[in-house]
């Protein structure tokens, strides 16, 4: 049985800067094994986001995971970096 998630200080204020920009957020932090602890969407653009506080880095298993997932995938330390994201979803073109 696995233990409570651990997440980063910043992880739900973070959340909090997201969902104020006008994104839908899903937890994922419970899944474990590498997934990336957010799902995030905005204006049916999704992305999967990794928060880390500080200088924190993806342990092995994120970085193995985040290698083979095809999909689009950011790394969030800070607010500034929340709004940056959410700029470049608003404006990605598939």
């Amino acid at each position: 049985m696995r233990r409570a998630a651990r997440v980063d200080s910043n992880h739900s204020e973070i959340v909090k800067v997201f969902r104020q920009l006008g994104c839908s957020v899903l937890s994922l932090a419970s899944l474990g094994k590498g997934v990336p602890d957010l799902l995030v969407a905005v204006h049916g653009i999704t992305w999967l986001v990794e928060v880390k506080a500080g200088k924190g880095k993806e342990n092995a298993l994120q970085t193995a995971w985040g290698a083979s997932w095809q999909g689009s995938r950011a790394l969030v330390r800070d607010t500034e970096d929340v709004e940056l994201l959410v700029k470049r979803m608003l404006t990605s073109r598939f």
